[in-house]
């Protein structure tokens, strides 16, 4: 009968070598109290400044010459080019086509890269940010005479009186509703990121609720819960009921008692529905403004709410009709 042979040792190697060998960093030390060093603060953020004038200059010719073009993409990639030149002058040419102050006429989705440009331009945030929360004030108030008037950003079936999607036509329209909304979404996604709010801001975001562009109204729901805004709690109960779930959404009916006779009724409650549903991009599941939604809820009250119904019930508590009232 052979011995089993006995296992072999060999020699154990120092921990702080073996991490040497393996090619990673050791431990910090602990210092005579026993307590390990703090971490090392992250080197600042680069300084943004300003490029020389000639620069600047050289930058906005080729642009003008770029631009002059019928290629929307052409024109995009030369905004995109401008933008990364940080000079006042630039800031100021970029304002100029957001606000659709250029000479010519410059494309919605070209005046949205404009909006993301000026992101870039640091040197020049303090001017920017004030400006196009003053366009989105201008905006919002052109979305309220719109409705009013029974625009509703798409063209309309005269036999039905709905959103006509379908022809060539009313396909047309809806795109330009659809740029006009990412548009929008991009100066507000600017003024947020530029930490800027005025007296105006909550009633101009609240006006933007209405919109089918799920970028948009995710921002404005952001900018809700970030400020804790009580006074919106109303409108997003409303916007709750719409999409109680993450796959559907609920249009309801609307009645109106107008006092008339005939069909006067049932015209003011199709114009008051449309007014809440005219925009096709409203009537559909919306996953992204949903979340956005139970988030911005949750940020404001500190609770969460599973049900549209639970927060009806919320908002009747005196002290949240209180918080309500005090915009």
């Amino acid at each position: 009968m052979s011995a089993i042979p006995r296992p072999r040792r060999f020699p154990t190697l120092p921990a702080a070598l073996l991490l040497v060998l393996a090619g990673l960093p050791l431990p910090a030390a602990a210092d005579e109290d026993g307590k390990k060093p703090e971490a090392e603060a992250p080197p600042p953020a680069k300084e943004v400044k300003d490029v020389p004038e000639e620069e600047a200059k050289a930058a906005l010719d080729s642009f003008a010459r770029q631009v002059d073009t019928e290629d929307l993409d052409f024109q995009i990639e030369a905004v995109k080019r401008l933008r990364k030149v940080v000079h006042p002058t630039v800031a100021a040419r970029l304002m100029d086509i957001a606000m659709d102050d250029y000479p010519g006429k410059i494309p919605v989705l070209v005046r949205a890269e404009a909006f993301r440009g000026l992101l870039l331009q640091k040197t020049s945030a303090k001017t920017v940010a004030p400006r196009v929360s003053k366009w989105l004030g201008q905006a919002a108030e052109a979305n309220r005479k719109a409705k009013a008037r029974g625009d509703y950003g798409v063209l309309l079936d005269p036999k039905t009186g709905d959103a006509d999607t379908t022809s060539p036509e009313g396909q047309k329209v809806l795109r330009a509703k659809r740029d006009r909304g990412r548009m929008l979404s991009e100066a507000v996604k600017l003024v947020r990121d530029l930490d800027y709010r005025d007296r105006q801001s909550v009633e101009v975001f609240e006006e933007f609720l209405s919109d089918g562009n799920d970028d948009l109204v995710a921002l404005v729901l952001g900018a809700f819960g970030a400020w804790k805004e009580w006074s919106v709690l109303p409108a997003l109960a409303d916007l709750y009921e719409i999409y109680p779930e993450k796959d559907s959404f609920e249009t309801g009916s609307v009645s109106v008692d107008t006092g008339a006779a005939g069909s006067a009724d049932q015209q003011a409650a199709k114009k008051r529905w449309m007014a809440k549903f005219g925009d096709p991009d409203r009537r559909r599941a919306r996953p992204k403004v949903h979340v956005a939604l139970l988030q911005a809820l949750k940020d404001i009250t500190g609770e969460e709410f599973k049900h549209p119904r639970d927060l009806r019930e919320y908002m009747k508590k005196p002290e949240v009709k209180r918080r309500i009232r005090a915009r």
